[in-house]
């Protein structure tokens, strides 16, 4: 337990994950959210004259513990795996790979389409009344904006993934004030939030129906879509309307301006600063959690060789409850959606980052203590280090340090050149 009983504690040992869980579940409504300036995320604030100590924020804050044994026993009805797929993967029931069957569906979305297709679904059969989604923001095109959809209209506008900070448990509010069953999506810390708020209160555990998790290496600050529109030439004050990804696999990333005109960028371009984590908060590279263990189901993108000439887009996806297995399988039998049960292994294998973020995990906690910086404690089994974890995670918190001042950011092409050349050799070795 934190030396207080508020978030706080959290925040001042740079643990925050920015999901918003704290916010909503604040009883007194003394927790807001505010961008920081060094490093661009969203971070709690507490205000301390309306604050009376009461302890939930810290009960239901994902950014310095997460339970996971006894959140799997509470929800998945299982103990943590002890296989290797298993500890990789966490609990699964079956896998699989798939798209969305509505060809407009799957080509507008980031990979497959499979879970804007699977909550247009759930919203038809009255599975749930509404879903915790997240937007860019009209007002503030640049930033994200969660929200209850309750419409096809709603969620269709809510597809498609979102590279930047996003705060979506602030949405959970409504859910706690309006009576109706609820779908929520998220990434693994916004999950991990929702459990943890789930298992202090019967309200929000009833409403919530359906988790659907998404995949997650980690987020990417506000400073990353600074540096790409500086890239790009683009005003921040000229954009209108920004895309992530979109137009088929791996998609693209469009910038509508507010002249009309809209410019089109391979999402690669993207993904080769995302990948060298130059603008990850420094919070994501002790995250244990790639696949969103604590859903009910967890999607990602296929990246497979077999899938590489599919220019639409494939899904994979882990059901890991019954309720998630429900849902898949009545959406299959509706012919909603196209799936083909998989391997774990090839899950796994579809997953460049799982290793990372699981057996890489401990080598970073040691660097982090070595530099003294807080790590959060999780209950999960302890894995081996090695030299080539050691290294990597080295050379990525390197890459991190340059992000952080504007002042480097003419270095990244050299060092993203130099990397990807070192990684192409080490592949052909």
């Amino acid at each position: 337990m934190m030396a207080n009983r508020t978030v706080g504690q959290v925040v001042e040992k740079k643990l925050c994950t920015g999901c918003g869980t704290c916010v909503s579940m604040c009883p007194k409504k003394a927790v807001s959210l505010f961008i920081e300036k060094k490093s661009p995320v969203y971070v709690a604030k507490v205000d301390n004259a309306v604050c009376v100590n009461c302890g939930l924020c810290l009960k239901v804050c994902p950014g310095y513990a997460v339970d996971f044994a006894q959140l799997n026993r509470k929800f998945l009805g299982k103990d943590l795996p002890a296989d290797r797929l298993g500890i990789l993967l966490g609990n699964y029931l079956k896998c699989y790979n798939g798209f969305a069957s509505d060809a407009h569906v799957r080509y507008d979305s980031s990979s497959g389409g499979l879970v804007t297709q699977l909550l247009l679904f759930a919203l038809d059969e009255g599975i749930i009344d509404g879903v915790l989604v997240t937007r860019m923001s009209k007002d503030n095109p640049l930033e994200s904006e969660p929200f209850i959809a309750r419409t096809k209209k709603e969620i269709i506008e809510a597809s498609k993934s979102k590279y930047c900070p996003v705060p979506a448990n602030i949405a959970l509010r409504e859910i706690l004030e309006k009576d109706g069953k609820y779908a929520v999506v998220g990434l693994p810390c916004h999950i991990q939030g929702i459990r943890k708020a789930e298992f202090v209160n019967k309200t929000l555990r009833d409403r919530i129906v359906l988790h659907l998790g998404i995949f997650c290496s980690h987020t990417d600050n506000f400073y990353q879509t600074d540096y790409l529109l500086k890239r790009w030439n683009i005003k921040r004050s000229d954009v209108h309307r920004i895309d992530f990804r979109g137009k088929g696999w791996p998609g693209l990333s469009s910038i509508r301006l507010k002249s009309g005109n809209e410019l089109n960028y391979p999402y690669l371009d993207w993904t080769a600063i995302h990948e060298l984590y130059f603008f990850s908060p420094p919070r994501c590279f002790v995250c244990y959690d790639h696949t969103s263990e604590l859903a009910d189901v967890s999607f990602g993108d296929a990246w497979l060789p077999e899938f590489s000439n599919d220019k639409i887009g494939q899904s994979v996806v882990i059901s890991r409850t019954m309720a998630g297995e429900m849902l898949l399988l009545k959406a299959k039998a509706s012919k909603k959606v196209k799936l083909n049960e998989v391997s774990a292994l090839k899950v796994a294998v579809s997953q460049g980052m799982v290793r990372f973020k699981k057996p890489g995990f401990f080598s970073r906690s040691i660097i982090f203590r070595l530099i003294g910086k807080e790590i959060p404690t999780y209950s999960v089994p302890k894995q081996k280090t090695s030299f080539l974890d050691l290294s990597y995670s080295s050379l990525l918190l390197f890459n991190n340090a340059l992000g952080t001042s504007r002042r480097n950011w003419w270095f990244i092409p050299y060092i993203t050149k130099i990397q990807k050349t070192l990684k192409e050799s080490h592949k052909a070795l």
